[in-house]
């Protein structure tokens, strides 16, 4: 699948990896992922490597990271209309 600049990045640890929401449309997954500020599938991989390491899946996350997570998934479900970035 082929991505546009605008699109979301994201990394799920639900599912154990990336997945890419269409511009201005509403992200499809419903589990524990985070959106990262990337113009690629690549970058946002860095990023993602940079934030939290090696984790693959929630378990992996240390406990201050899985509570971020689970803050970000949080304030994410508050505000469904607005997108993330």
């Amino acid at each position: 699948m082929s991505s546009s600049p605008a699109d979301l990045h994201a990394w799920c640890f639900d599912h154990g990896r990336a997945h890419v929401f269409a511009a201005s449309t509403t992200p499809w997954c419903s589990a524990a992922w985070v959106g990262f500020v990337a113009a690629s599938a690549d970058q946002a991989l860095e990023a993602k490597q940079a934030a939290y390491g090696d984790a693959q899946f929630f378990d992996q996350l240390s406990g201050d990271h899985q509570l971020e997570v689970i803050e970000i998934c949080a304030a994410r479900a508050e505000k469904p209309s607005e997108p993330e970035m």
